[in-house]
């Protein structure tokens, strides 16, 4: 006759397994999360750089339009990839910064700054911000209901509530969850607590 599982024992199969499998994830979250902990800091920020030519004196309004066009048709590739297109046409709102003689300047998100020639059309663009690859674990870690990765956010957390709570019946005996385990979960609930008080 097979013998039955305990609830010890399925508890520990089960995560085991779905802490194999979300390894990868893991760290996917932790190391964006590093990152965006430090944003203020300026890791893994780098300043790119472009040069395209604008019509001539042309106001805010027609430049920031214009500006719009120029990166939809590619013109700025290095600094404005096609999968920021939909964003910049919907929060792209160049601001006049500072004007001396016929040089402009228009600032925009704070890392974006444009200088404007007005009479010869010349428009240098200076941008600092992630590598591609390192804005996409940032996006993915920032996700919201409108994009895929939010159901992945969804399904890791769920695996990271079923990993905290399966691990209270996994150990018995004086090393188990009521006997030493308690003691550590209150701890952890302290530190939050802790720097909840200081931040």
């Amino acid at each position: 006759m097979k013998k039955r599982k305990s609830i010890s024992n399925i508890m520990r199969s089960l995560h085991r397994d779905l802490g194999y499998f979300v390894i990868g994830i893991t760290l996917l979250y932790a190391i964006s999360g590093i990152i965006l902990s430090g944003r203020a800091l300026g890791w893994l920020v780098q300043e790119y750089n472009a040069n395209i030519i604008m019509s001539k004196n042309i106001t805010q309004k027609e430049f920031n339009k214009s500006f719009i066009t120029k990166i939809k048709e590619g013109e700025i590739e290095n600094i404005f990839p096609q999968s920021s297109y939909a964003k910049v046409e919907k929060r792209l709102k160049l601001k006049v910064k500072k004007e001396e003689n016929e040089i402009i300047t228009y600032n925009a998100w704070k890392n974006l700054n444009v200088y404007y020639n007005k009479n010869s059309g010349q428009t240098d663009i200076s941008y600092k911000g992630y590598p591609i690859i390192v804005k996409i674990f940032l996006d993915a870690h920032k996700a919201t209901h409108e994009k895929a990765w939010f159901y992945l956010a969804i399904l890791y957390s769920l695996v990271l509530s079923f990993l905290a709570i399966s691990a209270m019946f996994m150990v018995k005996g004086k090393f188990g969850f009521k006997k030493r385990g308690i003691y550590f979960m209150f701890a952890g609930i302290i530190v939050v607590v802790a720097f909840l008080a200081i931040s």
